[in-house]
């Protein structure tokens, strides 16, 4: 069984707010619904931080560890893991405040799942969340993960990151999108993202 880090870091627009009058950021690590709660007309706007990144991909960079994508991966991943995530809508806008898409939304992952082995991966913990990893030189799985289960997840003690199995990997990297790239979980070296 073979699980895969999904990066969203690419060339294009970036996003580093969370939409206002929306649930607090890290609410949206703890793998919990927020769609009743989240707001109908929710705006992300391009960071001033980079203004010559305007192009919108499927995957949007984002430095806010949450994914957001575009309608064509929300449908590949509802058809492969529908009880593992949501999907927030949200309007992107761009510099000047104009509609960059209507069709993109927060993929909020619902689900954890226990697929690191802490004893053989060479990793250091954090500094605040002691039970979280916060670097990566290299991730080791273990050995007896059961078959089955959440096909999207944030693997626990590394809420900040979303895997995937094999087959929800072969459909998203099959389907020539666009702003993402996906390592392999197991000996992932923290890099790439």
């Amino acid at each position: 069984m073979s699980f895969w880090i999904v990066g969203d870091r690419n060339g294009g627009a970036v996003l580093d707010a969370y939409p206002r009058n929306g649930p607090e950021g890290w609410r949206y690590l703890e793998s919990h619904r927020l769609a009743p709660e989240f707001p109908n007309d929710a705006v992300m706007g391009f960071s001033p931080s980079f203004p010559d990144r305007r192009k919108v991909y499927d995957f949007v960079t984002s430095i806010l560890d949450i994914r957001i994508v575009s309608e064509r991966v929300r449908r590949i991943v509802l058809e492969f893991a529908p009880n593992d995530v949501e999907f927030l809508p949200v309007t992107l806008v761009n510099h000047q405040r104009e509609v960059a898409s209507r069709e993109h939304f927060i993929m909020n992952v619902l689900t954890r799942r226990e697929v690191i082995d802490l004893e053989r991966s060479d990793v250091r913990m954090g500094s605040i969340l002691k039970t979280e990893i916060g670097r990566v030189r290299k991730l080791v799985l273990r050995e007896d993960i059961e078959p089955g289960g959440p096909r999207v997840f944030r693997p626990m003690h590394l809420r900040v990151n979303t895997m995937v199995d094999e087959t929800v990997h072969a459909a998203l990297a099959g389907a020539g999108l666009t702003g993402c790239g996906f390592f392999p979980a197991n000996g992932w070296n923290g890099k790439g993202t």
